[in-house]
C-alpha cells in the first residue's frame, strides 16, 4: 500500500491480489481505518485508491484493506499512517535519563517515545557541552 498524505486526509492505494492467491472474482475492497486502539471506520470501494478524510494532524491511525469476492473476504494488509502536521509541536522531553561514564566515554540511555508522542517520527538530539564550552562531534546511536 501506498499512502502520500496531507495535514487532514491520507491518499491510500493499493495492487488488487493475484488470481493465483485464490482472489477470483472481486466485486470491491474493505478499508478500515481509525485511531490506534479504537475500532474505528469502514469503508468499500470499486478502486484500487481511496482518500480519508476529516482527520486530525500528525496523529497515526491504523489503515487495513482486504478484497471483497463472491466467496467471502480476503486476509486484510495493515499498516499504521500519520497524516502530517501543519506546525509541529513541541518537542517532548525524554524520561528517566542514564548516564554512565566509563573512562572517557559517556552511555546515555532512555526511556523510548510512544507513538503518538514520536508522530511516527523518533528524533532525538543530544547536546553535550563540557566546562570548557560545547563539544562539536558527531554521536553515533546505539540501540540495546
Amino acid at each position: 500500500m501506498k499512502t502520500p498524505s496531507s495535514v487532514s486526509s491520507i491518499t491510500i492505494s493499493w495492487d488488487p491480489p493475484e488470481p493465483s492467491d485464490g482472489y477470483t472474482n472481486i466485486s470491491g475492497y474493505i478499508i478500515r481505518y481509525g485511531e490506534l486502539d479504537t475500532t474505528g471506520e469502514i469503508v468499500t470501494s470499486e478502486n484500487t485508491q481511496e482518500t480519508i478524510n476529516n482527520l486530525q494532524p500528525g496523529i497515526p491511525y491504523y489503515v487495513a484493506v482486504s478484497a471483497s469476492t463472491t466467496g467471502g473476504n480476503g486476509n486484510e494488509t495493515k499498516l499504521i499512517v500519520f497524516s502530517k502536521e501543519e506546525v509541529p509541536v513541541k518537542p517532548v522531553k525524554t524520561s528517566s535519563i542514564k548516564t554512565v561514564w566509563s573512562g572517557n566515554s559517556l552511555a546515555i540511555s532512555w526511556e523510548p517515545l510512544t507513538l503518538h508522542e514520536a508522530r511516527g517520527f523518533p528524533v532525538y538530539y543530544i547536546y553535550l557541552s563540557t566546562s570548557s564550552g560545547p563539544v562539536d562531534r558527531e554521536i553515533e546511536p546505539t540501540a540495546n
